[in-house]
């Protein structure tokens, strides 16, 4: 911990701090931090290689002089980008299983995969609808500050199993040891003021590997830490218990913590020795057009708000009022007189109305707009066809994948840093669930995770392409189900062919020397269809089939003796 006394956040983040300011005022779209940031912090004082201030619409005062001031409009494109980015990775949860005893590390030891199966269960009941929307808010975050934490936690008195957290990288300070791994992480809450006490209050958590440990922080400013003090001095904080050295044991030796990087290497911050393992931003080196778009959009509105059609009057049509009430005109007035003139005089003939309305320029701006939405998009890593420029149109997976190349690129380049840290948060979820509330022991072994495909075929698509496979008895039974389903594991898709095998077996076997094995019910044996021997169907009667036999017989002889007549008179 920390010692008193200490300005809070550590210098050593400022910059990093800064950092997060402003894109948390994009994502946000908070137009006042956005017009305080650009326009007060060092931000403004940056200097380009030739000497000029660099220079932001949003940093740009505004005339305080003026009648009317002039309206600037954000665009929310930094927050969509933010909720795509999210949905890519977690629109449908990543599926997850212990102990199908390949030898990989899911395995590590586990004894059987009977054992696997059990764990499989227990995690996939602690990962529920809750954790799949925890992760989607921390990988929006990711997508905003250029990373996120998750974090174990459990409360007996609200639940029977442990849960998952995601926390913003702008309310924590992470030590990373070699390789970028990370060893620990305070996380610190800026509590509300109690009533009638002057003083602020800021609670920190520690987090190591196999401990928690909690300290409450009285200061007299918000930018000083001040001095530890008992947890039971705060009332939000009164409730936590813990040990006498005021932490609490997690049961788990790993840290229960992650830090999950959005993309590396960190371009912007890289040379900054706190931030040289953090995680890149989508909106680092987008600033600018983000900026951009805003100004694009505030000038096509002022051209709509100028654009308002204005009708100028004749000083004579107007009605003068009392002193001090000016004149005016009654708009809905349909007849006028005219005026007593005297002779050559041209006041009649001189315009009694004009309007006067400027030309809207809307396709100029259109085409600048829609060009700027789409180098933001590809600036922060997508294609313009994700967020459904390109309209909505039917297209196979192969097609939309070639639409959305960047995308998906984004996507996997995200899913490398995802994987391995959700494998460690799952482990320490499962020890703090056998430690806290009892549950199975998963040994060393690290659940694997699996990503869902990022585009898949319409079910009418995949049909045809298992009818054709089938078809040319190109893929067994276990293939075709896989493709059916993806995201079954291997248990599910065992279970499904016994099932299909259980079906066909009660259906006659197709060799072609059983073709005709079944017997109607009259004694053919033209596999089971009512027919005699002679291929014409006949009723299943007994009585009825014998006298079409016979007549069939009859009528045979008939023909047969009159082509014997027929040959001897030749």
């Amino acid at each position: 911990m920390p010692a008193n006394n200490q300005v809070w956040p550590p210098i050593s983040q400022n910059r990093i701090q800064d950092a997060y300011q402003r894109m948390d005022a994009w994502y946000s779209g908070d137009e006042e931090a956005l017009s305080w940031l650009y326009s007060t912090n060092r931000l403004q004082s940056h200097t380009s290689l030739w000497g000029q201030v660099k220079r932001f619409f949003w940093g740009t005062p505004i005339p305080q002089q003026q009648s009317q001031r002039p309206v600037k409009i954000h665009v929310p494109l930094p927050a969509e980008i933010a909720r795509m980015s999210a949905a890519q990775l977690f629109a449908e949860m990543p599926t997850t299983h212990l102990g199908d005893m390949d030898g990989d590390s899911d395995d590590k030891g586990l004894t059987s995969a009977k054992q696997g199966k059990v764990l499989s269960q227990s995690l996939s009941d602690i990962l529920d609808d809750n954790a799949h929307a925890e992760l989607l808010q921390a990988a929006e975050l990711a997508a905003v500050f250029g990373g996120v934490y998750l974090k174990v936690e459990w409360d007996t008195t609200v639940d029977d199993k442990p849960f998952i957290t995601a926390m913003p990288p702008d309310n924590a300070i992470p030590t990373f040891g070699l390789g970028g791994h990370l060893q620990s992480v305070i996380y610190w809450t800026q509590l509300p003021p109690i009533d009638g006490v002057n003083l602020e209050y800021k609670l920190l958590e520690e987090q190591t590997p196999g401990r928690i440990e909690y300290a409450l922080f009285e200061a007299r400013d918000t930018h000083s830490l001040g001095v530890r003090v008992p947890l039971t001095t705060h009332p939000m904080t009164a409730s936590i218990h813990v040990d006498p050295q005021s932490g609490i044991n997690t049961g788990s030796q790993l840290l229960t913590s992650v830090y999950i990087p959005n993309l590396r290497p960190n371009r912007i911050m890289r040379g900054i020795p706190a931030a040289y393992h953090l995680g890149r931003s989508d909106y680092a080196g987008a600033e600018s057009l983000f900026d951009s778009i805003d100004e694009a959009y505030t000038s096509w509105m002022r051209d709509i708000r100028l654009g308002k059609a204005r009708v100028f009057v004749n000083r004579d049509l107007l009605t003068i009022g009392k002193p001090g009430e000016g004149s005016m005109m009654n708009m809905d007035q349909e007849i006028f007189t005219p005026l007593n003139q005297a002779p050559g005089s041209t006041l009649n003939q001189s315009k009694m109305f004009e309007t006067f309305q400027p030309a809207i320029r809307w396709q100029e701006h259109e085409n600048t707009c829609q060009n700027l939405v789409e180098r933001a998009y590809a600036a922060c890593g997508y294609s313009a066809a994700t967020f459904g420029s390109a309209g909505d149109v039917a297209m196979t997976a192969t097609e939309a994948q070639a639409r959305e190349k960047l995308t998906m690129l984004t996507r996997s380049s995200k899913m490398l840093y995802w994987r391995p840290q959700l494998r460690r948060i799952y482990a320490a979820l499962m020890d703090v669930n056998r430690y806290v509330f009892h549950g199975p022991d998963r040994g060393q072994a690290l659940p694997d995770v699996e990503f869902p495909d990022g585009a898949s075929d319409a079910p009418n698509i995949v049909a045809s392409t298992l009818n054709l496979l089938n078809q040319a008895e190109s893929a067994s039974i276990k293939t075709r189900v896989g493709m059916l389903h993806p995201d079954w594991d291997d248990e599910q898709v065992k279970d499904e062919v016994a099932q299909i095998a259980q079906d066909y077996s009660m259906l006659p076997d197709p060799k072609e020397s059983n073709l005709w094995a079944a017997v109607a019910a009259n004694g053919s044996n033209m596999g089971g269809v009512a027919s005699n021997s002679y291929g014409i169907t006949a009723s299943n009667n007994p009585t009825t089939a014998q006298a079409e036999e016979k007549a069939v017989k009859s009528s045979e002889r008939v023909d047969q003796s009159t082509a014997a007549q027929s040959t001897v008179q030749q």
